[in-house]
Formats: structure tokens, sequence, C-alpha cells
């Protein structure tokens, strides 16, 4: 994907709306975009990775080491995942695999570390943002 057109996926996906057209040209600028192939295992359950990342596009499954041909979710452009392990410290939980080719926006943890403060925080709150409806839904359902 040139850039023009993946700037402009960013101008359509929530996560990204507080971030200025200079800080996505940066994110361009240092690589944080990887594509992935179809089946390839983008998270692997038990790994102590600590990756975040974003979907820009394609889609991807969610499953679990123990009914690996259960879908726990399907995730399209805009979803995030990994962001538990990230903030949390913790083992991931699940196995996050592409279906078809996916293009991600991947933050490693000690990248992140580095990143300008007021970036930083841009990508707390959203994170935060994300979370906070996850356990509202959680709480609807149960």
């Amino acid at each position: 994907m040139d850039r023009k057109t993946l700037l402009n996926r960013l101008d359509v996906i929530d996560f990204f709306k507080d971030f200025s057209f200079e800080e996505k040209n940066w994110f361009c600028d240092n690589k944080l975009f990887c594509s992935y192939e179809d089946g390839k295992k983008i998270i692997v359950e038990g790994a102590q990775d600590r990756t975040f990342y974003v979907l820009i596009d394609g889609m991807v499954v969610v499953t679990k080491n123990t009914h690996p041909n259960d879908a726990l979710a399907h995730l399209g452009p805009g979803s995030v995942f990994g962001e538990i392990a990230h903030f949390a410290r913790q083992l991931r939980a699940t196995n996050v695999s592409a279906q078809g080719k996916v293009l991600v926006f991947r933050l490693e943890h000690d990248f992140f570390k580095k990143l300008p403060p007021e970036v930083k925080l841009k990508i707390n709150f959203q994170a935060m943002a994300i979370l906070m409806k996850r356990l509202e839904d959680t709480k609807k359902k149960g």
C-alpha cells in the first residue's frame, strides 16, 4: 500500500483520529506498519511479546490453543489487539492469525517507551477508551 493510500486509511480508523497528519507521517517514516500473509500467526498464545496492534487492512481470527479450529472472534479494520499484554505485562492469552493478507500498525513496547510524550499520551488515551468500551460491553452481556 502506498503512503497516500495508507494515510487515507488512517483517517477513517478511530484509533488514529486524534493524531496529526505529521504524526501519521512519522509512523510511516518509522516503519510501524507490517504485512502478514494468510495463516501467519501475528500473536502466539503464551508468548511474552508485548507488541500492540491496530488492524489497518484485512481480517484476523482469534483462537485458543485448546480449540484451534474454533474462532473466538474475527476482527476487521480498525480493531485493536495485543493491548493487554502491552500494558499489563501478561503472557499472550490467545493466538491472532491473518485471514488473507493483512496490514497492521505494529508498536513494539520498547519503541513505545521512546515515543514523544504527546504521542504516547494519545496512544494511551485511545487504548484506555477501547478497554473501557470492552468493559462496558462485558457488563451489558453479563
